[in-house]
């Protein structure tokens, strides 16, 4: 009786110690670190994407192997449009993520009221880290004033296609990758025709390409880059909405439709690289693309530009509040100078890697191989290299919709130059105002 007293005694005093030793354990435990990220859900470019998180949680699953004791975390379901109410409210609450996604709208507000950690330091400090490795003009979208405010995470070229079956039928040749406005409107000209007779032409050159892509390939700059001015009245502005004005009239009164698109009428469209990647995707590739095969080329070169086009970005900042800058700097990276995630963000994703490297891989090629696509990734590439970065001032969508309104209604036998004159002094007062606001 006495040993099994013993026992009890001993297994007593042994479960105590055990909880015991847990509850010190658990009281004087390290601390897990946090690091918060703010995105939204779904595409930046208006498609539809399956796994919007899929390459977010591969970075953060790489990160935190990388970085123990480190967690991030992050809240899912933001809509896009409630994503920057969503991050008013945390400012004001005080309680701004570490890292977060930048809409563009909201870029310079964010600069403007402090909220933005400067990355100039962390750039030129880091050995590990060389901002050539991106395309400058995507890396250069995330500087304000001289400053670098943001890094790119993900990339979204602008590009011509071409219904390539519907230029063979005609016996015309796709043009060269260097062709110029005056060779474009030669091909538009020869593919709209009236086929049933009934005075209206049914097939086309072109769908939905206007004045500004005209703008950018004929060399026109429209804004400085913080907003506060504006260039409309120049004449090779003037020139590349005649151009367009000649394109439209092609059409007679006609509006070409995305029904006249769809249905392999139209010879060529602007199309974004995800609208693209979207589209030839399933489900969607069974009710487009089925009956025609398409080829993609630069936009057209007016005779002061070259054949450049817009290239825009989705950037990522750091919190200038929060408390663990420099961790926040190593995931901002892991998010956009990781080779790794961002091979896999252009594999899974439809949009383009910010990183050369990853862009010219030879895994990158094969992307469109696979998809028995003609797209040529070499082509992209090309134009990331050369495109023009789309402004980032606040208002810019604003103002750009003020000088739409006016451009748009301008007739091929319009005084052009003296409309430009009178648009660049609404302009003038207008970026005044805003700036007034601010």
């Amino acid at each position: 009786m006495k040993v099994k007293k013993v026992g009890i005694f001993i297994y007593t005093g042994i479960a105590f110690l055990i909880i015991f030793l847990g509850t010190v354990f658990y009281k004087f435990r390290p601390e897990e670190t946090v690091i918060e990220f703010a995105m939204f859900n779904g595409s930046n470019w208006g498609v539809a994407v399956k796994e919007s998180y899929s390459v977010i949680d591969s970075a953060i699953e790489k990160f935190e192997k990388e970085h123990k004791g480190i967690k991030i975390k992050y809240e899912s379901g933001i809509p896009k449009e409630d994503y920057s109410e969503w991050m008013a409210k945390r400012v004001l609450k005080d309680e701004m993520p570490d890292v977060f996604m930048v809409l563009d709208d909201d870029f310079e507000n964010y600069i403007n009221l402090g909220l933005i950690e400067k990355l100039d330091g962390y750039v030129d400090g880091d050995k590990s880290f060389d901002i050539n490795k991106y395309y400058s003009e995507i890396a250069n979208s995330g500087v304000f004033e001289r400053h670098r405010y943001a890094l790119p995470y993900e990339a979204m070229p602008t590009l011509m296609f071409v219904n390539r079956t519907l230029l063979e039928n005609l016996h015309l040749n796709i043009p060269e990758n260097n062709y110029t406005f005056e060779d474009f409107y030669k091909v538009c000209r020869m593919v709209t025709l009236d086929r049933d007779l009934d005075g209206n032409p049914d097939y086309f050159g072109i769908y939905r390409y206007d004045w500004i892509n005209a703008a950018l390939s004929n060399g026109v700059t429209l804004f400085t880059e913080d907003g506060k001015n504006s260039y409309f009245n120049q004449e090779s502005l003037a020139d590349a909405i005649r151009f367009v004005k000649s394109l439209e009239d092609l059409n007679g009164n006609q509006n070409v439709t995305k029904e006249e698109f769809d249905s392999g009428k139209v010879a060529f469209s602007q199309m974004s690289l995800a609208e693209y990647r979207t589209y030839k995707s399933y489900p969607y590739k069974i009710k487009k693309y089925t009956g025609f095969a398409w080829d993609c080329i630069p936009m057209p070169a007016g005779k002061t530009g070259n054949n450049v086009s817009m290239v825009d970005s989705l950037n990522v900042a750091i919190s200038a509040k929060s408390k663990k800058k420099k961790l926040a700097w190593e995931f901002l990276k892991t998010l956009s100078y990781d080779t790794q995630i961002q091979q896999k963000l252009y594999n899974d994703m439809p949009v383009a890697s910010v990183l050369k490297e990853v862009m010219e891989s030879r895994e990158s090629e094969n992307i469109f191989k696979e998809n028995e696509d003609i797209i040529d990734s070499k082509l992209i590439c090309q134009i990331l290299e050369n495109g023009s970065a789309k402004p980032r001032f606040s208002g810019y969508e604003e103002a750009i919709a003020l000088a739409d309104s006016k451009i748009s209604n301008l007739n091929q036998g319009d005084d052009i130059e003296n409309a430009l004159r009178i648009l660049q002094r609404q302009m003038s007062k207008y970026l005044l105002q805003e700036r007034g606001k601010e």
